[in-house]
């Protein structure tokens, strides 16, 4: 009997442990293991993500030393590490040449600095207040430029102002940062100077004359002995002709005149063949026609007269 009971207990036992347990200890102890398991998990996670996140870094580091560039890249590369590196922040105080010059391989050419807006502001300015007085010839003289220079100043700030005036607007912060790298002044110097008028003579072949010591050779002989007019006498003459014809600034919209619209008449429209800028004109010289293909697309064939 003894040991009858002894194995009632036992089986009791064993029922106690398969049967689900419940009460406060259970769930305490649940949520210990998920809150465990949870932690790993993350954990495990995190180190997977930073692991992969070395693995990219030693292939993207790897990838330019396993791929081998180009010998120019290498020295452009080296170039950008030297004498390159002054260009990361240009100088305003000059121009940001390569070498002292814009072409190393042609030290002799030297450009001058152009001339800065305010100069050319003062240009206009002085004109149109009386044009009479300051001509193109005196402002170049003031100026020291020569007097075609003058007249497109004049051109194109009147054209610039009539712009203005319809709704255009100027870059002026893009001007005054180009004016900063080329090195502009306000105020040109006098060192800088240009002739008034380019006379360029038909030149042939060099001709040899004697001269004796004592003698002296003036540019109206040196005119005789080549057989043109003197220096001076072309210079007065040029300025008789510019005051016959006196410098005037035309309205670059109604000053011009309008042309007559060419009669055509539409043979098809594409779509596909529209143009936000551009019309475009064909001339066919097998069949001696011209087509005009309008920025909408629509193809026109213009009438021969």
């Amino acid at each position: 009997m003894a040991s009858l009971g002894l194995a009632t207990r036992a089986l009791w036992s064993l029922r106690a442990v398969k049967a689900p347990l419940t009460g406060p200890a259970f769930v305490s102890s649940q949520r210990f293991i998920h809150t465990s398991l949870s932690a790993f998990e993350e954990s495990k996670s995190e180190d997977t993500t930073a692991a992969a996140a070395a693995t990219a870094e030693d292939d993207t580091a790897e990838a330019p030393a396993s791929k081998k560039l180009p010998y120019r890249r290498r020295k452009f590369h080296q170039w950008l590490q030297s004498e390159g590196a002054r260009f990361e922040k240009p100088s305003f105080s000059g121009p940001n040449f390569i070498s002292e010059t814009p072409f190393p391989m042609n030290p002799l050419f030297k450009p001058t600095p152009p001339m800065s807006n305010v100069a050319k502001e003062e240009i206009y300015k002085l004109h149109r207040s009386d044009s009479t007085k300051w001509t193109p010839r005196q402002l170049g003289m003031k100026y020291n430029i020569s007097i075609k220079r003058v007249e497109a100043i004049l051109r194109l700030k009147h054209l610039e102002k009539e712009m203005i005036a319809e709704g255009f607007v100027p870059q002026e912060n893009f001007t005054k940062g180009m004016e900063q790298l080329m090195g502009v002044k306000a105020e040109r110097s006098a060192a800088i100077t240009e002739p008034l008028t380019d006379i360029l003579p038909q030149v042939g072949s060099p001709k040899f004359e004697a001269v004796d010591e004592e003698e002296t050779f003036t540019a109206e002989d040196a005119a005789r002995v080549l057989k043109r007019r003197p220096l001076a006498e072309i210079k007065a003459r040029l300025l008789e002709e510019e005051q016959k014809r006196p410098f005037k600034l035309v309205d670059s919209i109604k000053g011009v005149a309008q042309h007559e619209p060419v009669p055509t008449t539409p043979i098809s429209r594409n779509s596909a063949e529209t143009s936000a800028r551009f019309k475009f004109t064909f001339v066919d010289t097998s069949k001696k026609a011209t087509l005009i293909r309008e920025k909408d697309g629509t193809l026109h064939q213009v009438h021969q007269s």
